[in-house]
């Protein structure tokens, strides 16, 4: 025979199963679907954005997300941080390039009598603009190959986490326009140092 107490147990547990199952009759069903689109994606991602939107009103809850809605929630946040970033890449290249020059211009202004003893021992201005050319170009593209090869690891880390929303072939125009405005900087920064270096040697 059962103990009064095994038999209080069994009454309980059968309580508790009565409750779980009123639990789970009560509970809301959860359902995955998942679609994708042909043709005229954009429309009907709107059609049922609105449609959803609908059902809220009726008082049926239904969630969802689509490609259109994950793009258009991410652009506040992205729009941030590409101004942020392009803001300080603009500060970071003409502090550099400026300071190069800066430095380049002084030094050759303390060497300028070693163009002179150059000069002296038969060396003509062709040589010596070749070798000033040569040794300006060493000294700003030393920096330039270091950031070339941080910005290739750079590039192919940030086209993982935009490859859901952006696809590869759609950055080419920024990545583009980004090297030439560092070829015109950059390069503006090197002719006009290489430049002024000319007129100092020239004085000495």
């Amino acid at each position: 025979k059962k103990s009064r107490l095994q038999e209080e147990i069994a009454q309980k547990e059968e309580e508790l199963d009565g409750i779980n199952e009123q639990i789970a009759a009560c509970a809301p069903e959860d359902y995955l679907l998942l679609m994708e689109f042909t043709e005229e994606k954009d429309k009907l991602e709107e059609e049922l954005l609105e449609l959803m939107e609908n059902l809220e009103e009726k008082q049926i809850r239904l969630d969802g997300v689509s490609k259109i809605s994950i793009i258009e929630s991410s652009k506040g946040l992205s729009t941030i941080i590409s101004f942020i970033a392009i803001y300080l890449g603009i500060i970071f290249l003409i502090a550099s390039s400026a300071i190069l020059a800066l430095k380049e211009l002084t030094e050759n202004s303390d060497n300028r009598h070693r163009y002179t003893i150059l000069r002296k021992i038969g060396m003509d201005e062709k040589m010596i603009h070749q070798t000033l050319f040569r040794q300006i170009g060493i000294f700003f593209m030393a920096p330039l190959v270091l950031a070339v090869v941080h910005s290739i690891f750079g590039i192919q880390f940030a086209l993982k986490i935009v490859a859901v929303q952006v696809e590869t072939r759609e950055m080419l125009p920024s990545v583009i326009a980004t090297a030439v405005f560092l070829i015109l900087v950059y390069g503006g920064y090197f002719l006009a140092t290489y430049m002024e270096s000319k007129n100092i040697i020239r004085e000495a």
